[in-house]
């Protein structure tokens, strides 16, 4: 078995040996001239990809060199204009502090603007609002005509006494 599979091996994986069925027979061979061809695109595969990696090395050499010339100076030029780091950098700090106000006063502007969409939400948080507190002062009103009933209490001594008002003001519909 081991033979079998070391011979499968070398057909799939490699390539080194080549198999054809002749009737219901399997022949196997092999030439030397194949094998080297095989190893020789091999190298030269090998050799292009250590070329190609060489050259990427000797770019990232130069960029490294020039970045390290170049890289933090107090002052430096980019083709006719000169300038000066901390210069730069304080721009920077600025643009990005009046970036920042902007936007806050963008956002204010923002949640007060209304548009179409904004009013309907609106309008719907208030209606909801609306038919929330009337079950509020339903259940109050449910709650006053419980105790006249259950304790022979007086409604206005009820609401006296918890400060409810006389009568709920009416809400017109928004």
């Amino acid at each position: 078995m081991i033979v079998k599979e070391l011979v499968q091996q070398m057909i799939d994986e490699d390539g080194v040996i080549s198999v054809e069925k002749c009737g219901n027979i399997n022949i196997y061979w092999c030439f030397k001239n194949q094998t080297l061809q095989t190893l020789y695109d091999s190298s030269e595969k090998l050799k292009k990809q250590i070329q190609e990696t060489e050259s990427d090395i000797a770019i990232s050499k130069r960029e490294l060199e020039k970045t390290l010339e170049t890289g933090r100076r107090k002052k430096f030029t980019v083709g006719q204009k000169s300038y000066s780091r901390d210069v730069l950098i304080e721009k920077r700090k600025k643009v990005q502090e009046e970036i920042k106000k902007k936007s806050t006063s963008l956002q204010k502007i923002e949640s007060i603007r209304w548009d179409g969409a904004k009013i309907q939400e609106n309008k719907q948080r208030v209606h909801l609002k609306k038919g929330q507190l009337e079950k509020i002062t339903d259940n109050i009103e449910i709650l006053v005509d419980y105790l006249y009933k259950k304790f022979f209490l007086q409604p206005e001594q009820i609401r006296k006494e918890f400060g409810i008002p006389e009568e709920f003001e009416e809400l017109t519909d928004i």
